[in-house]
Parts: structure tokens; C-alpha cells; sequence
């Protein structure tokens, strides 16, 4: 398997009106869901459509999800059509975290065979590379065909229950190492980790700048934390976002990776609640 990964700004700029090319603004934050959009009115790549990855990439939680579980897939398929999207177009995803959101939107997209990377830097590398911003916002033209959208790629809360017996892939965690040690929770209701899981935090794959170290750098990096094929390791973070980080930071260092527990610690400190409740 070779996917597509990263792009580099100066690649971007090149693009930008090429035919068939969609810029996906996937800016977000935790603690304020309306601030992403604020910051694309204010300035955003040209050309580019405001993504919101709180209900255009997940669909509503519930009492037994996790804060982001994947939209049903007919919707996904849709929105993916109306952004513009069809199996020729060259899709580019961006935020201000490092690649942590748009790794989402590169996850999700990806394993339906659409060619889509996310910028290396983000937007602060275009505008470190003195590029302009648009405030003129898009309104995508939808494209005629649409695409059939399923997530192979998705592991189940059960699949992970199941795994303490079968012991067929480590999990990964990717959110910091004081969530990891359940030091400092301020998301979820309950602290600490799933049981036998490895931590390699998203950001490790990142430099001073927040762009992707050189790939050989990571390929030697998660060697040494990784074995077995690509389905022999399960990632997760707090609500299956940033741990598609870890994913294309695999793909990008030649390291075979695809599998996403999508419920996340956010999913699964729910089911301790359940559990400490009986």
C-alpha cells in the first residue's frame, strides 16, 4: 500500500487553479467549536472550503460514542459530493494544528481511494512562505458522481474488548503523555489509558516549526516502537482525531499503518462509568 501523504507549500501554490483541485480549511478546536470558522472568515488559503470537522467529519455523540464517531457513510458520501469532490480530484487539507484535524479529514478520505494530502505546516507555512489569504469564501460547486463511502479502516469498541483475549494488534495512543499517565484530564470523566496500550504522542512526529520531521527520521523513530504488519497496530486518541496523525505519519515515514479505534479514550472512559456503576 503507497498513499498519498504530505504537500509541501510550494507545491500548494502551484494548484491553486487547477482544475478539479478542492482546498479543504479543516481548522478546530476542542474547548470552541465556532472559533475555526471565525478564523477562515478572517483569512484563509484561496480557493479554500471551511470544513466543520464537528459535524461535517463526525456525527452527534452519543451516551455510548465517543465525541467523534464517524457520519453514517450515505451522508459522508454526500458531503463529499457537494464539497466537490469525484475520484479525479486532488484533494488538499489544512489546519493550524500540525495536521492533528486534517489528519482526520485525510483518514476518512484516503481509504475511498480519493488523492488527498495534507499541507506540511499548515497555514502557518503558507504564510511563513509569504503567501496571501483570501476572505472571500467559497461556495463549492458540487460534482456530478458521487463516491461509495465505507470505512474498512475503522475498528470497533467491541473489536477492542475482544483483543484482551485474542491479542491480535497494540493499541497506540497518541494524546499527550500526562493524559496517557492520567496526570491531567480535562476532557473525558475518566483518567488514564486502555490497558496494555503503548503511548506515542502526535506530536512527537512533529518539529519546532509544526511540520512532519524528515520521513527517514520517522521511520527510524516508530521502528523502534513498532512490529508486525500494518493491522498488527490499532491507533487511538481522545475522540479519533489526532491519532490519524500517527497514521499518516506512518504512511509518510513507508511505514504500513490504516487501523483507527475511532471511539477512542472518550468511548471508552464511558464504558468504565458503565462498568464502575453495575
Amino acid at each position: 500500500m503507497s498513499l498519498t501523504t504530505l504537500i509541501e507549500t510550494s507545491e500548494l501554490v502551484g494548484l491553486l487553479d487547477q482544475p478539479n483541485v478542492v482546498i479543504l480549511d479543516c481548522r478546530f478546536y476542542l474547548t470552541d467549536h465556532g472559533k475555526g470558522q471565525i478564523e477562515y472568515g478572517e483569512g484563509h488559503i484561496p480557493n479554500a472550503i471551511f470544513v466543520d470537522v464537528h459535524h461535517q467529519l463526525a456525527s452527534p455523540e452519543t451516551e455510548l460514542t465517543g465525541r467523534h464517531p464517524l457520519p453514517d457513510e450515505a451522508i459522508f458520501s454526500a458531503q463529499i459530493q457537494a464539497w466537490g469532490i469525484d475520484k479525479d480530484s486532488t484533494v488538499i487539507v489544512y489546519d493550524t494544528s500540525g495536521g492533528a484535524i486534517a489528519g482526520r479529514a485525510w483518514w476518512m478520505m484516503i481509504q475511498q481511494g480519493i488523492n488527498v494530502r495534507v499541507l506540511n505546516g499548515g497555514l502557518s507555512s503558507w504564510l511563513r512562505a509569504g503567501n496571501a489569504l483570501s476572505i472571500e469564501p467559497l461556495e463549492a460547486t458540487a460534482s456530478t458522481s458521487s463516491i461509495d463511502v465505507t470505512f474498512p479502516w475503522a475498528v470497533s469498541e467491541q473489536a477492542v474488548v475482544e483483543n484482551f483475549e485474542t491479542d491480535q494488534f497494540q493499541l497506540v495512543d497518541a494524546r499527550s503523555s500526562d493524559r496517557f499517565n492520567g496526570e491531567n484530564e480535562t476532557m473525558d470523566p475518566v483518567a488514564g489509558h486502555i490497558p496494555g496500550a503503548i503511548n506515542r504522542p502526535f506530536s512527537d512526529n512533529l518539529d519546532e516549526n509544526d511540520c512532519f520531521k524528515p520521513a527517514e527520521q520517522l521511520h527510524v523513530e516508530w521502528q523502534d516502537w513498532l512490529s508486525g504488519s500494518s493491522d498488527a497496530n490499532v491507533f487511538y486518541c481522545g475522540s479519533g482525531v489526532s491519532a490519524c496523525h500517527n497514521i499518516l505519519a506512518l504512511n509518510y515515514a513507508g511505514i504500513e499503518a490504516k487501523l483507527l479505534y475511532v471511539g477512542s479514550w472518550s468511548q471508552w472512559s464511558k464504558r468504565m462509568l458503565r462498568a464502575a456503576s453495575l
